[in-house]
């Protein structure tokens, strides 16, 4: 993407009126909305329904529920977008679908609160991704709607700072109600109002902020209904319904049966799909390289936050072993979003009158993979600093959202005929990531034992700095056993060393052999150099009491 080109546009915008800030922030309200909505559900509340549901399977059942869920959110927003592009009424092309999407969205939120078990919870979550996704997807088009480009760094740095704003909001009012009610189904019930208040409210604003240019209704030709389109069509229903059925139903030849129908169906929906000019042409926006490239750019983002995010709760009892986990990962969420509020908004300001984005992308891929380096190789334990580098991981952040949105906008292919198309298919680079990397990691972590090797969050290190994903064969999990294994062969060593430098042997047996007084000292020394001063195979690593040593 060239910045002269953004440059020359901003000038050329100049002369156009400029936005006020209050219809900004008022345009942008619903993010605060969307931003209050999945961060408390994926880093509180599911953690916690998953444990009450499922016990000591919590990570598989986060994973199963997010797989199901986020296939919808891949889906969702890309019809919501085409669908936009050919809709027209008085309220414009885009409200119409937010509020339909917002409203069948609070109902779900309702079910979602009352499951009580693996299957109404998964029904639950698909029915709120795919609502909160086809709101998404059409709300996505209003900026570059009703931006003008001049104001599109504006634009992205308060979009970036109401997010932020709403998932602290979001946060803190979970956190305050599972520090209030305790983790019950009260605490449950009242963050799901909490979440549902703050977004009904934040649409009604976006609502009647975003006035939409009149746009006359564009002839398009009758769509005929091609075979092959059909075929596709039901061959991707077929693989959607056999991926749930897979992830749900018990090991067995019927969940394999489910499984193989799944890629069957899916491999003759990509190969029939393919074969049609109208599906080709509906992703032809992948074929331009800045939209291409921007959009890879936030997918790997986003794809290193998720591989840790769902399970930061899980990593607060089991490594740092608190008592209050899900507590203390709304907070360090709550921090790691409030380091990024104010490095939003300065960052879009300065890409505007700058005229370059591009820097920000890489000093925020920087910072944040210099922070995941930390944790992951310096072995931080301690809450104080895990809190510490939350906020400097949310500056990093911070700076990315201060212009990827004002990138996705500079770089449409068709602003006029389908921009609602392609943002669309910009949101999936935010739905399609979380998918992935929730079911990976959760895969990854129900079969590492858990006391040894786990996944670990260097793929966020990587994904952050080089837009890669990169598993690491050990993680905090292994680096603190493997120290507590090493401070226990030292603490055994100390205490046994008094049991043989107090001995005194009146006289030496031959040599090789025992007395009723212990080991030769060829014996002792042998054993020694292979176990450490007065200590057998038998005595390590297990910890031994003085007494023990002694006698």
């Amino acid at each position: 993407m060239s910045t002269a080109v953004m440059a020359g546009e901003a000038k050329a915008a100049t002369k156009i009126e400029r936005i006020s800030t209050a219809r900004l922030f008022g345009i942008n309200a619903m993010w605060f909305g969307q931003g209050a909505h999945w961060p408390p559900i994926n880093f509180v509340l599911l953690p916690f329904m998953a444990t009450l549901i499922a016990g000591g399977s919590a990570d598989l059942l986060i994973g199963r529920v997010s797989a199901a869920g986020n296939l919808f959110a891949l889906l969702a927003p890309i019809l919501a977008g085409w669908l936009s592009d050919r809709t027209s009424t008085r309220w414009g092309r885009r409200r119409p679908w937010i509020l339909a999407g917002t409203v069948v969205n609070l109902a779900g939120l309702g079910l979602l609160a009352f499951s009580g078990a693996q299957l109404p919870l998964a029904f639950a979550y698909m029915l709120v991704q795919l609502t909160f996704n086809l709101a998404g997807g059409a709300y996505a088009a209003v900026i570059p709607d009703v931006v003008p480009p001049a104001d599109r760094g504006r634009a992205s740095g308060s979009l970036g700072m109401m997010n932020g704003l709403g998932a602290v909001a979001g946060l803190a009012a979970v956190t305050a109600a599972v520090a209030l009610f305790g983790e019950t189904r009260t605490g449950i019930v009242v963050g799901f109002a909490a979440i549902a208040l703050i977004l009904a409210v934040t649409t009604v604003i976006t609502l009647l902020a975003a006035d939409e240019p009149a746009r006359p209704s564009q002839l398009r030709p009758a769509m005929q209904l091609d075979p092959a389109a059909v075929v596709a069509a039901a061959a991707a229903v077929i693989a959607v319904v056999a991926w749930i059925a897979f992830l749900f139903i018990p090991m067995s030849p019927l969940s394999i049966v489910a499984g193989l129908t799944c890629f069957g169906a899916g491999l003759v929906a990509g190969f029939v799909g393919a074969r049609v000019p109208a599906i080709r042409g509906f992703f032809a926006a992948f074929r331009n390289h800045d939209f291409f490239w921007t959009f890879s750019t936030r997918a790997f983002v986003m794809m290193g936050i998720y591989t840790i995010y769902p399970f930061l709760a899980l990593y607060f009892r089991q490594v740092i072993r608190v008592h209050n986990p899900n507590t203390l990962a709304g907070y360090w969420g709550l921090a790691v979003l409030a380091g990024g509020i104010l490095p939003a908004i300065i960052g879009g300001h300065l890409s505007d009158r700058f005229g370059k984005r591009k820097v920000f992308v890489y000093a925020s891929g920087g910072m944040q993979a210099a922070v995941a380096s930390v944790l992951l190789f310096g072995l931080v334990k301690s809450v104080t600093l895990v809190f510490v580098l939350g906020v400097l991981f949310g500056i990093g952040y911070g700076l990315y959202v201060a212009v990827d949105w004002a990138i996705a906008c500079d770089v449409l292919p068709d602003r006029e005929k389908s921009s609602g198309r392609d943002m669309g298919l910009w949101h999936v680079a935010f739905t399609l990531p979380p998918a992935l990397a929730t079911s990976l990691g959760s895969a990854l972590y129900s079969r590492a034992p858990r006391s040894g090797s786990c996944w670990a969050p260097c793929s966020s290190a990587g994904s952050a700095a080089c837009g890669s994903l990169s598993p690491c064969p050990s993680s905090p999990v292994a680096f603190a056993a493997r120290s507590a294994t090493r401070q226990a062969a030292r603490e055994c060593r100390r205490v046994s060393t008094p049991s043989t430098t107090s001995r005194s042997f009146p006289q030496d047996p031959p040599r090789g052999s025992t007395s009723r007084n212990g080991p030769s000292p060829s014996t002792a020394r042998s054993t020694s150099r292979r176990h450490g001063p007065g200590m057998s195979s038998r005595d390590c690593p297990r910890r031994t009491s003085p007494s023990t040593s002694t006698a």
